[in-house]
């Protein structure tokens, strides 16, 4: 049955998403090295199905997109450092082979690695 104010189908995608997040391995070698921020754009793009991840991606494929603009613009200090952390953290899941980007404007589409999930060889 689903929770007040959420329809079947919502149910199932948070439930989807929970999965999702509770089948990561933190205690994976490819995965003990994140940063907080490396760790948290990993669980979303994992988890890919909640409103949660969904904008967490939005805002983080929005940063990356505007990585040069960023870093030239007269922004705060404060919110430079923001994007230099997002961008870094983008930088971590490509550079360690947890996220394989199809075009280097976008996160979207890109494949994610998930190494506690590969067969032995």
């Amino acid at each position: 049955m689903a929770a007040k104010g959420w329809s079947a189908a919502e149910v199932a995608k948070e439930i989807a998403a929970e999965e999702h997040l509770r089948s990561i391995d933190w205690s994976h070698p490819d995965l003990l090295k994140l940063s907080d921020a490396a760790r948290l754009i990993y669980a979303a793009l994992i988890d890919g199905c909640s409103d949660e991840a969904r904008e967490t991606l939005i805002g983080v494929d929005l940063v990356w997109q505007n990585r040069d603009v960023y870093t030239t613009s007269p922004a705060s200090d404060e919110r430079k450092g923001t994007c230099e952390e997002i961008c870094h953290a983008v930088r971590e899941l490509t550079e360690g082979g947890l996220l394989l980007l199809l075009d280097d404007r976008t996160i979207h589409g890109g494949w994610v690695r998930r190494p506690w999930a590969e067969l032995p060889s």
